[in-house]
């Protein structure tokens, strides 16, 4: 119950107006600051400050329908290592080190939502950019399928 009531408390912020918030379109690329990214098909990318040195995302549709969310427990912080790509084809990826969580999120289609996919498990095609920046030897990926 009382996690209901946290990730209720942090839908609720997001769809609260705020003119300081970032709003901006992507199509593809890094996100690293928090604000409202519209992105294709009708979607948003929320990306919010929680606490001092954390951040969540969450993806949604524009009416605020939650296609994904980063689990609450699971945040990016600050001090650690992290990145979040999206591509052209609605497609998300990101690299937690806090956690060593290695997520490819595919749009599927016939479903009407994302594929969670652990790349360094399963061999996928990742985009150049993003692939490009987990191979920074700083990472120490020991054994991720998808670099090799």
């Amino acid at each position: 119950m009382k996690t209901l009531l946290i990730i209720f408390t942090i839908l609720s912020i997001t769809r609260c107006d705020n003119p300081s918030r970032k709003v901006e379109s992507i199509k593809s690329g890094f996100i690293t600051e928090s604000g409202t990214y519209y992105w294709g098909r009708n979607q948003n990318i929320i990306m919010k400050n929680i606490g001092d040195d954390e951040k969540i995302f969450a993806i949604t549709t524009e009416n605020g329908k939650i296609l994904y969310q980063q689990p609450i427990n699971i945040t990016f912080s600050d001090y650690h290592k992290w990145t979040l790509y999206v591509d052209e084809k609605q497609n998300a990826y990101f690299y937690n080190g806090d956690y060593q969580e290695t997520k490819a999120l595919i749009w599927n289609k016939t479903e009407n939502k994302f594929n969670e996919i652990n790349f360094c498990q399963k061999s996928i095609s990742l985009p150049a950019d993003f692939k490009k920046k987990l191979l920074d030897p700083n990472l120490n990926f020991t054994s991720c399928k998808s670099l090799e």
